[in-house]
């Protein structure tokens, strides 16, 4: 990421809560990003069957879909201002896929698999749908970094408990972001931030094991977005990686790797 497309990248992320279009607008930034990460990688979306898991407003969904992609577009709730011909929108939980076996060649996972409770079933089912040498993205931001708390950081750093209470989530989270997910206004846990999800500690030492039980193999382990990568540092790592990403790919023998 060159130092203009890092400005602009810092100016929508300061107006991408202000509405469900302005989201929108910062995840289609983020797509166009990735797809050029991939292509380095040898990875092309045009021409691809793509699944968005876990798509919130499918912005990375449009940019796929204008890249050329067959998109799925997979969430537990359907964005409400989305129009794109070449994509198609699915309701659905990531844990139970309702795709076939080896249906796809690439899925692309963001800011998912640390609100669900069972990560291993995600990665489960990713390994599924995927066709032999499908690749899969999958990143989060490791519970321990500044940003693993999501609406709670940085208090999450005090403990559940302690963060719950000093956080008024009507002040962080907007009205749309309300009425799109039916959140509850004062939740009882991290784990029942809404209907369906919540948040939990995921760390990358514990995605690495989860990732090291699938036939999956690991490609690349990098910080997103940034020069400099701590992720393969332990403990430090944790802390020091705001966003994690993983680059997989299926091995057509069924052979594993440790990651």
């Amino acid at each position: 990421m060159n130092l203009s497309d890092f400005f602009e990248l810092r100016r929508l992320a300061w107006r991408r809560l202000r509405s469900e279009q302005d989201y929108r607008a910062f995840q289609a930034f983020q797509a166009r990003q990735l797809i050029d990460y991939l292509k380095a990688r040898g990875v092309v979306v045009r021409d691809r069957s793509v699944l968005d898991l876990g798509s919130g407003v499918a912005g990375y969904s449009q940019e796929f879909a204008l890249a050329g992609a067959r998109v799925i577009s997979l969430d537990l709730v359907t964005p409400r201002q989305t129009h794109v011909e070449e994509m198609m929108l699915v309701q659905a939980n990531a844990v139970a896929i309702p795709l076939s076996s080896g249906a796809l060649d690439i899925v692309f996972c963001a800011s998912l698999i640390e609100h669900v409770a069972g990560p291993e079933v995600v990665l489960a089912e990713i390994e599924r749908v995927l066709k032999p040498r499908g690749y899969a993205y999958i990143s989060f931001p490791p519970y321990y970094s500044p940003t693993g708390g999501h609406e709670f950081a940085p208090f999450h750093y005090l403990g559940e408990r302690l963060a719950l209470r000093l956080v008024r989530r009507r002040a962080v989270v907007p009205a749309w972001v309300y009425q799109l997910y039916n959140l509850p206004e004062q939740p009882a846990s991290f784990a029942h931030l809404s209907d369906g999800w919540g948040l939990y500690k995921l760390t990358i030492h514990k995605f690495r094991r989860l990732l090291a039980q699938t036939q999956l193999r690991c490609r690349d382990v990098s910080t997103r977005y940034f020069p400099v990568s701590f992720i393969r540092w332990p403990l430090l790592g944790e802390i020091l990686t705001w966003h994690a990403q993983f680059l997989v790919v299926k091995p057509p023998q069924g052979t594993s790797q440790t990651p």
